[in-house]
């Protein structure tokens, strides 16, 4: 990407962690600062959820070089995702114990942004599961929460363990843009993810929320200025 894009994505980053920064706020006001409920009925939403994730954090010290096999997999498994999302052709992949390789279809191979960065903030298994959640409706739901759990803790984990400037997906692009991107997806990831749990909301209707609060601050700053 020519310096001039990469201008031009950082000043759209700034405006949409400007605009997400209201409606994280406003959850965490209504996580841990609840004016009608007590804070541990509003935290009650995620009692399996931490349970899954304190348990995988526990129970990954133990599985050692698997573990790191599956966090390498799961970032390439995610380059191929974000790829076939854009309509890049994948031509091959590889995934070994802490290293691996995705060729797509496109110049060079070259990855655009969100296909080189989305193993440092998008996680799949959580999302495919929270996809699969609002379909179910049993009374053993939160079996399916504490799944859920260990596959937010997983890919925090790997968020920790891969995110830094030596990664050539990172450093690829200019660090402040790259950097940039991970932290403004993971806030919004994790709005997503925080109000899918909320009574009568499942992820699909709390996206939709998210674009709402975005579109409503949109027109707060608008009027604002003018």
């Amino acid at each position: 990407m020519k310096s001039y894009k990469y201008h031009i994505g950082i000043l759209i980053l700034i405006i949409l962690l400007v605009l997400t920064i209201p409606y994280a706020w406003k959850l965490v006001q209504i996580l841990f600062f609840p004016k009608h409920v007590k804070i541990w009925q509003q935290l009650s939403l995620f009692q399996w959820v931490a349970i899954g994730f304190v348990g995988y954090s526990f129970m990954r010290r133990f599985l050692n070089k698997n573990a790191l096999w599956l966090e390498t997999f799961t970032h390439e498994l995610t380059h191929i995702v974000v790829a076939m999302l854009f309509l890049r052709k994948v031509h091959s992949f590889h995934a070994e114990e802490g290293s691996g390789v995705v060729y797509t279809s496109g110049q060079s191979n070259n990855m655009i942004p969100p296909m080189a960065l989305a193993p440092y903030c998008l996680p799949i298994y959580t999302f495919l599961l929270l996809s699969v959640r609002c379909l179910m409706n049993f009374h053993g739901m939160w079996i399916f929460d504490i799944i859920i759990g260990v596959s937010l803790s997983f890919h925090v984990n790997c968020f920790i363990h891969q995110t830094g400037k030596y990664q050539t997906d990172i450093n690829h692009h200019p660090l402040l843009f790259s950097y940039l991107f991970i932290y403004v997806a993971r806030l919004i990831n994790c709005c997503i993810i925080l109000v899918a749990f909320f009574p009568h909301y499942n992820v699909f209707t709390s996206f939709w929320r998210l674009l709402n609060a975005q579109y409503d601050n949109i027109i707060y700053f608008w009027s604002l200025l003018f």
